[in-house]
C-alpha cells in the first residue's frame, strides 16, 4: 500500500531564507506584547490582507482574457452587458482595497509597540503617514520608521488613500482592453475632475507596482522591528521525519539561516537525514560536550 506522505523524507518546516520579514518577526515572542491582542492581530491583518490580494489577482489574470467576449458580443449584437468587464472591475477594486487593509494592520503593529510615544494613534491609517510627513512625531519615535512613512506618502500612499475610498463607498467603475497594447485601462466617474470621468490607461501595473511598495514597506518596517526590538529566543518546528516532529531552538540572529540554532531532536529514535548538512545539529553537539566538560 502507499503512503499519502514519504515519511522516508524529511519534511522540512525551517527554511529562514525563504521567510518574508513577517514570517520571521512572528516566530519570535516580544514579551511586553505576548498578550497584547491589537499587535497579534496586526500582525495578522497586514500578512493575511497581502495573502488575499494574490487570490484575488489570480481570479483577475483568469478574467482578463474573457474580455474578449464582452467585445465579440458588443461587435456581434451592438451591445454588451458587460458582464466580464464588470467582474474584473469588482476584483480589481478589491484588490486596492486589500492592500490598503495591509497598511491598517502595519498601523496596529506600530501603535502597539510605540503606543507610550505622544502623538502615536490607531485610529487612522492616513494620521499615521501624514504625521510622518509634517515631522509630527516626537524624537523618540525612530526616524526610521518616520522615513519610511514620509517617503511612502510623497511616492504612493496618497493615491492609494483616494482610491481605497472611492471604492470602497462609491460606484463600480469598468476595465476595457486595448486590443494593440493589450493593457487593461480602467475607468471610474467619481475619481475624475471636472465632470470627466479618471481613466487609469494601465491600471494592472499601477496595482503591481502599488503591491510592491506595500510589500517593501511591509518588508523595511518589520525587519527594522526585528532587528531592534529585545525578541526572545525560542522553539521551532524543523521538520517531520518518520511522522516524528523534530525541534530547534533558535535566536533572532540578524542572519537567520537554515544552519542557525541547536538541533533539539538528538535522542529521537530516528536520526535526523540532514545531520551531516545542517549546522545546527553540529552546534547541538558541541554545545552538549561544552556543558560535559563544564559540569
Amino acid at each position: 500500500m502507499k503512503q499519502l506522505i514519504n515519511q522516508d523524507k524529511f519534511l522540512i518546516n525551517f527554511v529562514p531564507e525563504q521567510w518574508d520579514s513577517v514570517t520571521k518577526f512572528r516566530k519570535f515572542k516580544y514579551i511586553p506584547l505576548e498578550d497584547n491582542r491589537l499587535f497579534k492581530r496586526g500582525i495578522s491583518t497586514t500578512e493575511e490582507h497581502l495573502a488575499k490580494f494574490r487570490t484575488l489577482a489570480e481570479i483577475a489574470n483568469e478574467l482578463i482574457p474573457k474580455l474578449e467576449i464582452d467585445e465579440n458580443e458588443l461587435k456581434k449584437d451592438g451591445y454588451t452587458s458587460a458582464k466580464y468587464s464588470r467582474q474584473l472591475s469588482a476584483i480589481v477594486e478589491c484588490n486596492i482595497n486589500e492592500l490598503y487593509s495591509s497598511l491598517d494592520g502595519i498601523r496596529d503593529v506600530i501603535y502597539s509597540v510605540y503606543s507610550h510615544i505622544q502623538g502615536i494613534q490607531k485610529k487612522s491609517t492616513s494620521k499615521l503617514f501624514s504625521k510622518a510627513k509634517e515631522n509630527m512625531y516626537p524624537n523618540n519615535f525612530p526616524i526610521e520608521l518616520n522615513n519610511l512613512l514620509s517617503e511612502a506618502y510623497d511616492k504612493w500612499f496618497i493615491k492609494l488613500r483616494i482610491y481605497r475610498t472611492e471604492f470602497t463607498h462609491g460606484s463600480l467603475g469598468s476595465c476595457h482592453k486595448d486590443n494593440k497594447t493589450n493593457k487593461i485601462s480602467y475607468m471610474h466617474s467619481g475619481l475624475g475632475k471636472n465632470q470627466k470621468a479618471l481613466i487609469i490607461d494601465d491600471f494592472i501595473s499601477y496595482i503591481n507596482d502599488t503591491f510592491e511598495n506595500v510589500l517593501l514597506l511591509q518588508h523595511n518596517v518589520f525587519e527594522f522591528l526585528y532587528n531592534t526590538l529585545p525578541l526572545e529566543s525560542t522553539m521551532t518546528l524543523c521538520g517531520f521525519y518518520k511522522g516524528l516532529g523534530y525541534m530547534r531552538f533558535i535566536e533572532p540572529e540578524k542572519n537567520l539561516t537554515f544552519h542557525s540554532g541547536l538541533c533539539k531532536s538528538l535522542n529521537h529514535q530516528y536520526l535526523c537525514p540532514l545531520n551531516e548538512k545542517c549546522r545546527a545539529y553540529t552546534n547541538a553537539i558541541e554545545h552538549n560536550k561544552s556543558l560535559e566538560i563544564n559540569s
